[in-house]
């Protein structure tokens, strides 16, 4: 056992490691070393007694397996008194084990597809409208309408939380959407936070088996918490003297639109009763780029005033003497062409570099740019499913081995198949084929498939047969796949689409098995945490990543290119308008904020004199960070 080394920590660290004495905040600046002292927190919990557990909330996998393999590597084992997981893996977990009481099926699936989802709002919105209610005919509103009640952690009643005014019909329509997510064993992202939430408050007995389960909870990134999560929390840890963690920071809440709320992090001091642990020494920028973002935050009113400022540690005092640029350009396409030449001409690493931006349009025409100048570029985006033919046949395979009676994925598998065989099946004939298999949508499918199929798409259907009708050997049609049973179902060898995917789903399933064990993993399990992350690529070796504010949250680059710094841009016109002292303004500051931090290196930020047709002016943060008067904007 290898255990924590407090050597290698600063005092508030080891502080904040060590704490034993009821809940702790601790503020972790950007760069200060939060993930390690929150693995190095799991680790001291889990040595101080055999009977400890921990229970660890995330927002991201990524953030999650990442702190899987600290824990591990500093205990020297595997570490199963340990779960750490995000908050809707936490949520799928507990529904799968307790969710009979909500008249939920462990084997529910994920709904990812936005179509779905609509479809979903609609059958909820046309009962109520067949009863007479005035529901409102745009379903993708509707929708966004739900998703923010379930992010309010809404319960049904009158008002609701983020209206001014509550139609009668609103707690209706959340109520029969609801149910008809239940009746169909398919949840959605915000619903699982929903039931598990109101499975915690509705089952007592359900609540104090999660509290005897984990003796210890701990909670990354709190300052990105919604309503729902906050609630869910409370839940798990009611009491003032709980065992609770949490790692935050009130600059970085960049995530208003999703919920997050800068009072949050004060209700949860007050909830709490909570000790404070600061860690303001930043171990990733240098001191001019420290400079900058304390110069830049204290604009924000709505800050601690017990706050401390970042400072730089000896190790972060490695910039270059030049390291903070303005350049100024006429139009947005000159300032996109600048940055591939700007990085050819300096020698950088691709892989070093980042292009950040306040909108996916300016990042599209740097990644344009960057391409044009044969320098790979990597947009960064999320992707809900796969999408070349072959993986499309088997992951919806799959989810109909789960679910023998689910029509919606007999539709996507029979599209699949088309897309991949370039035979259709009439949707309706093998629902009707069914019936003489007793409703088995899996078996007809492969009765039907099989009467078309040529030689090449023949031993797809047979080994799906074999593996997943006539047996559940997910794992092994899954290994056997990945490794090389593609080439017999796919076709082109040289398919771009499917090697990528390929790569992507060999990460995804590796990092399964490691964490839930080849033995102990069931199939609904399986699809549930696969359909909770994104299926998008990971970048290149050598390309330049190109990226909103907020997907660079809780990353680090040599160089940092930061487009787009004029007014109505970045800050945007929707928050200028709102006024100098709103919260949408101080979320702008705070996302400027994180992406100055980003930096370990060299920071270049770029604007153009004009976007969209208009002239516009320097960005406010530009001045505010001292820049406008410092170097030639």
């Amino acid at each position: 056992m290898m255990g924590v080394d407090f050597d290698t920590l600063n005092a508030n660290q080891r502080d904040a490691v060590s704490w034993n004495d009821g809940p702790l905040l601790v503020l972790a600046g950007p760069g200060s070393g939060k993930t390690l002292v929150l693995t190095s927190r799991v680790v001291q919990i889990l040595d101080e007694s055999d009977d400890t557990s921990v229970l660890a909330l995330t927002f991201t996998t990524k953030a999650a397996a990442e702190m899987r393999a600290r824990v591990d590597r500093l205990l020297g084992r595997r570490a199963k008194r340990a779960h750490l997981c995000t908050f809707h893996s936490f949520a799928a977990d507990l529904l799968r084990q307790h969710g009979s009481h909500l008249d939920l099926q462990p084997d529910f699936s994920l709904i990812t597809q936005i179509e779905d989802r609509i479809a979903m709002v609609d059958e909820a919105a046309t009962c109520l409208q067949n009863d007479g209610e005035a529901v409102p005919a745009d379903r993708r509103n509707l929708l966004t309408l739900i998703d923010r009640l379930f992010a309010d952690s809404y319960d049904g009643g009158a008002p609701a939380p983020s209206l001014a005014d509550t139609p009668p019909w609103v707690p209706r329509l959340f109520a029969r959407y609801c149910q008809t997510l239940v009746t169909a064993n398919r949840l959605d992202f915000g619903s699982l936070l929903h039931f598990a939430r109101r499975l915690l408050a509705k089952r007592p007995g359900v609540a104090r088996v999660v509290r005897l389960g984990w003796t210890h909870l701990c909670v990354d990134e709190f300052q990105d918490t919604n309503r729902a999560q906050y609630d869910l929390l409370r839940l798990i840890a009611p009491g003032r003297r709980a065992r609770l963690f949490v790692v935050g920071d009130e600059d970085q809440i960049i995530y208003q639109w999703n919920g997050a709320n800068p009072e949050r992090l004060a209700q949860l001091r007050r909830d709490y009763d909570m000790h404070v642990v600061q860690l303001p020494e930043c171990y990733r920028c240098p001191a001019s780029i420290i400079a900058l973002a304390n110069r830049l935050i204290v604009h924000n009113a709505s800050r601690f005033p017990d706050k401390a400022p970042l400072r730089a540690s000896r190790a972060g005092e490695h910039g270059d003497a030049n390291g903070v640029r303005c350049e100024t350009f006429a139009s947005p396409d000159e300032e996109a062409a600048f940055i591939p030449r700007d990085i050819s001409s300096r020698g950088l690493n691709g892989s070093e570099s980042v292009v950040l931006g306040r909108t996916a349009k300016l990042l599209a025409r740097a990644a344009a740019a960057l391409a044009d100048a044969g320098i790979e570029a990597f947009v960064t985006q999320r992707k809900t499913d796969f999408e070349s033919p072959a993986m499309g046949v088997l992951t919806e395979a799959l989810r109909l081995a789960n679910a023998r009676h689910d029509r919606d994925i007999l539709r996507r598998l029979c599209l699949a198949w088309e897309r991949l065989a370039d035979e259709s099946l009439e949707l309706d004939a093998v629902a009707a084929s069914a019936a003489l298999a007793g409703g088995d949508y899996l078996r007809a499918w492969a009765d039907a498939a099989s009467v078309t199929a040529s030689h090449r798409t023949e031993m797809v259907v047979e080994r799906i047969r074999a593996d997943l009708v006539d047996s559940i050997a997910f794992p092994a049609v899954v290994d056997w796949f990945l490794k090389q049973g593609w080439r017999s179902w796919a076709g082109d060898a040289d398919d771009e689409l499917l090697a990528e995917e390929l790569k992507t789903w060999r990460e995804l399933h590796s990092d399964l098995l490691r964490e839930h064990g080849s033995g102990r993993l069931t199939l609904n399990v399986y699809l549930q945490q696969m359909d909770l992350v994104s299926k998008a690529p990971r970048p290149g070796p050598d390309a330049v990543r190109c990226m909103t504010v907020h997907g660079s949250k809780g990353l680090g680059f040599k160089h940092v290119y930061l487009i787009g710094m004029a007014q109505e841009v970045f800050p945007s016109f929707q928050a200028l308008r709102k006024g100098p002292q709103s919260r949408e303004l101080e979320e702008e500051r705070r996302n400027c904020f994180v992406a100055i931090t980003r930096v370990e290196r060299t920071l270049t930020l770029t604007r153009a004199e004009q976007y969209y047709g208009y002239r516009k002016a320097p960005s406010q943060f530009l001045d505010e960070m001292g820049l406008v008067e410092h170097l030639p904007c």
